[in-house]
Parts: C-alpha cells; sequence; structure tokens
C-alpha cells in the first residue's frame, strides 16, 4: 500500500477545457513514494490497481466531481498504464465498488502496445522518412522478411545494422529536431555492455539541453519482465536529448514542494529525480491489443494518436496495431486541421476508435504541439468531429 493522496496534484485546466488529476505513477517515480522498503517491486498489473485505489479515495475526497464524465490519458509507456487502468475501473463499476467512477473514454499519445507491432515499426518509419535508402530497406526487408523484432540469421542482423547506423544521431524523440552533445561528450561512443546484453543496436544520443523528460522507454517495443529503468539501463550515460538541470534544480525547492503539497525529500527517500534507479519494474500485462478491443467492444470511446516524427514510438506501428482489431471503417483516412492549416491525419473506425497523427510533431505531442493538441483535445472531448 502506499499513501495516494500524497503524491497527486490537481489542476484545473490553463485552457478551462477540462479538470486534470496528474499522478506520479507507479509508486516510487516522481514526488510519490513507498513507504516499506527502499526498492519497490512492482508492475503493469499492480500499478493499475493501485491507481485504481488513489481514483476512489480521491473522489471519496472530492464527491463533487463524482458524476463528471472522466476519461483516462497518458502518453509513451502509459500505452501500458492507460488501458490496464480503464479496466480496473471497469471491474469496479461492475462490481458496484463505490464510488462509481464515470468513466467516458480514454486517450493514449505515442503509447507502447504491443512487442511485435511496435518492434517492427521502426524499418518502415525509417524508410518512409528517407532515413534509409530503398536499397537498404529492400536488403533488410528481404533478409528480415519483414521480422524485426526478433531478427533471425546473420544476414538479418548485418542489415539492420546498416538501419542503425543511418539514423545514428538522429534526435529519438522527434527526428526533426537537433541533439546536442553534452560538454565533453564525443557524441557517438560505444554502448555500455548491458545495452548488448538487452539487445539494444543503438548507440546512446547526445544530450539536448532542455528540462521536459521525454527520456524512456529507450527504445520501443517493451518486453514481458523487466524493464530496465535508465539508471538501471545507461551505467551513467546522460539520458539522450534531456537536460533536466533546470528541472531539477526547481522541482526541489522548498517552496515549490510546499506549493503542490509535495511530502519533503525525508519521507520521499529522497530529492525529486528525472529518472528514479529506485523501483524493480516489470512488463507483466502483455499486450494491449486484447485491452483495447475490449475496451471499444463495451462502448468507451477511444482516442489514439502519434506525433509523426517520433522515432521512439513509431505511428507506423500504432497504425498497423489499430487496424488489426478489425474494425469497419467509417471515417476514410483524411486530414484535420487546427487555425486552418492540415494539422495531421485521421481514421476512424467503428466502436468508438480513432487514430490521429499530429503532422511534425516528436514523442510527446502535447509539447510539441501545443496548440494543434489542445484543438483536437476540445474537439474530442465535446463530442464534435476532429
Amino acid at each position: 500500500m502506499v499513501d495516494p493522496v500524497a503524491r497527486v496534484w490537481t489542476v484545473s485546466s490553463t485552457n478551462m477545457v477540462s479538470n486534470i488529476i496528474y499522478l506520479d505513477s507507479p509508486a516510487g517515480v516522481g514526488f510519490s513514494y513507498w513507504k516499506y522498503s527502499s526498492t519497490r517491486t512492482t508492475g503493469d498489473i499492480e500499478t493499475a490497481s493501485d491507481t485504481h485505489e488513489f481514483l476512489l479515495k480521491w473522489f471519496k475526497q472530492f464527491p463533487e466531481f463524482v458524476s463528471n464524465p472522466f476519461y483516462i490519458s497518458g502518453e509513451s509507456y502509459a500505452g501500458i498504464y492507460v488501458p490496464t487502468l480503464a479496466s480496473e475501473v471497469i471491474k469496479g463499476i461492475k462490481n458496484g465498488v463505490k464510488p462509481i467512477i464515470n468513466l467516458k473514454g480514454y486517450m493514449v499519445g505515442n503509447g507502447v502496445t504491443d512487442g511485435k507491432f511496435d518492434g517492427n515499426a521502426l524499418v518502415p518509419f525509417a524508410h518512409g522518412m528517407s532515413l534509409i535508402s530503398n536499397n537498404i530497406f529492400e536488403k533488410v526487408h528481404s533478409s528480415c522478411k519483414g521480422n524485426y523484432y526478433n531478427p533471425v540469421g546473420k544476414s538479418c542482423n548485418q542489415n539492420l545494422q546498416l538501419v542503425y547506423a543511418a539514423i545514428d544521431g538522429l534526435n529519438v524523440y522527434d527526428i526533426l529536431e537537433p541533439c546536442y552533445h553534452a560538454p565533453g561528450t564525443q557524441g557517438n561512443t560505444s554502448l555500455p555492455l548491458s545495452f548488448q546484453q538487452l539487445g539494444e543496436s543503438e548507440r546512446p544520443l547526445p544530450v539536448r539541453k532542455r528540462i521536459f523528460g521525454r527520456a524512456w522507454p529507450f527504445r520501443a517495443p517493451i518486453r514481458d519482465g523487466l524493464v530496465p529503468l535508465w539508471p538501471q539501463l545507461s551505467q551513467g550515460i546522460s539520458v539522450p536529448c534531456v537536460n533536466d538541470e533546470v528541472a531539477t534544480k526547481w522541482l526541489n525547492k522548498k517552496e515549490v514542494r510546499d506549493a503542490i503539497h509535495a511530502k519533503p525529500p525525508s519521507v520521499t527517500g529522497g530529492p525529486w529525480v528525472l529518472c528514479t534507479g529506485a523501483i524493480h519494474y516489470e512488463h507483466d500485462a502483455g499486450s494491449m491489443i486484447p485491452y483495447h478491443k475490449n475496451l471499444t467492444l463495451q462502448g468507451y470511446r477511444a482516442l489514439i494518436y502519434s506525433g509523426d516524427h517520433d522515432m521512439c514510438v513509431p505511428f507506423t506501428g500504432t497504425q498497423e496495431w489499430t487496424r488489426s482489431l478489425g474494425y469497419k471503417i467509417v471515417d476514410e483516412w483524411r486530414s484535420w486541421h487546427s487555425k486552418g492549416q492540415v494539422a495531421g491525419y485521421l481514421q476512424g473506425y467503428d466502436n468508438n476508435l480513432t487514430f490521429l497523427t499530429v503532422k511534425g510533431s516528436g514523442h510527446t505531442v502535447p509539447e510539441y504541439k501545443p496548440q494543434e493538441a489542445l484543438d483536437f483535445y476540445r474537439r474530442w472531448l465535446e463530442g464534435k468531429p476532429i
């Protein structure tokens, strides 16, 4: 058990479109904490259960919000958190657990979902974005037979190295954005052994100076079992394209922690850090495709969106797994607009499922394209065409 109230704060959206609850999850990240030991072992299933427990306690404390339409949203590894939590909430509703949460739907942005689809997404993405030549694509496609996730054979692995060499030095979270080296680094350094053991082929990217944390996952796909965190993975190498110096100083100011009702470091186990190594996390929920199918067939609305220049969780994989559900297309592939300009593309399916891209955006759409994110968010919440 954790103290969930200690690791959340509520704000009214600055655009007045919705009220938002921000949650540090799983317990042990951000300002959240685990009471009973310095290192916590947890995973997808327990995290969903913990977060559901938090929501029930939150709505009991603030009953005036219980009747409000409730949506769950998240990005990146929240491609796991969101559908597993939504499923837990629905289970509680069916079992009559009070208070009854008025869940209406969910949103996932550039979210990891399924090992096969996510794992096979990089090569077609790199080819479509002109990051690899037709010749390299034909070689790797032929030798790997379209299976880039679990490459078999010397020829397949050798040709995959051509892909990795071609994309080396790019910002994995946004191929349009530069990636500056940290002082004293030469940029292209060899991988530490832990990367090799985990089957990762890329070299670490240099550091971009910004405070925002898009630091993880290092690269989709997420496999069953241990999910290595950055301190466990990098062995001292900086998180790629992220400099958290400003964020770390600001979020560890006593007045800031007091203002957002975060417990002091003596309670949380230490200062705020961008990437914790204090938990042992297991991916134990499997593919999210059955979750999405179950949720949408029950009538819950789903918006699955992708920044189309994210190479960490490429839109090519997300487009394929949404199509794999086999739903009828009710809104054929078309552009959508923001302020009179094409902002991306979407395809609508029956069972209230929409797949949407955001043109020119990286891994975290609200950061890269805030106006466009607000536009589709508002329209979708209001049930209007995007």
